[in-house]
């Protein structure tokens, strides 16, 4: 199940793979806003990962087969070995994940911007976090806290 290839993982590293253009220092309200947004955005994330499962098991193919299949599609390198009956199945399963991802897409950015920043805002904290240990280690304590109450970090 975690390895199902979803568009929304890519959707997520392109969020946080963007090169930063420039280094603004992130303020600790912004960054506030960042771990409530990536914190809301990582749970629509997994429930998609298991809308898109229940999408594919309801074809009549697991979510690892599926998974084989495309990883086989995708690299010329391996052969897929899988049955016609297999292929039509994991090709109906795909055209469903693939209905899916436009609305998906929009609803993560929606709920960016409930949090208070804008997608630019969030993509460029998300790069600067990449290359600073420090800001991932407020970013973390942050995170800790808005799940425990707690900032271990601060101790």
């Amino acid at each position: 199940m975690k390895k199902v290839i979803l568009t929304i993982g890519i959707f997520m590293f392109g969020l946080l793979s963007t090169s930063a253009q420039t280094e603004e220092k992130v303020s600790d309200a912004q960054l506030q806003k960042f771990a409530e947004a990536y914190q809301t955005v990582q749970q629509v994330n997994q429930q998609i990962q298991q809308e898109m499962v229940t999408a594919i098991e309801a074809e009549g193919i697991t979510a690892k087969r599926f998974n084989e299949i495309y990883q086989a599609e995708m690299d010329p390198e391996v052969e897929a070995d899988a049955t016609e009956d297999e292929m039509v199945k994991q090709k109906a399963a795909l055209k469903k994940i693939e209905g899916m991802q436009g609305g998906v897409q929009e609803d993560m950015q929606n709920k960016i911007k409930e949090k208070g920043l804008t997608l630019e805002q969030y993509e460029k904290i998300g790069a600067q976090l990449q290359s600073s240990p420090e800001l991932q280690k407020k970013l973390q304590g942050i995170l800790m806290k808005n799940k425990t109450g707690e900032n271990p970090m601060k101790k």
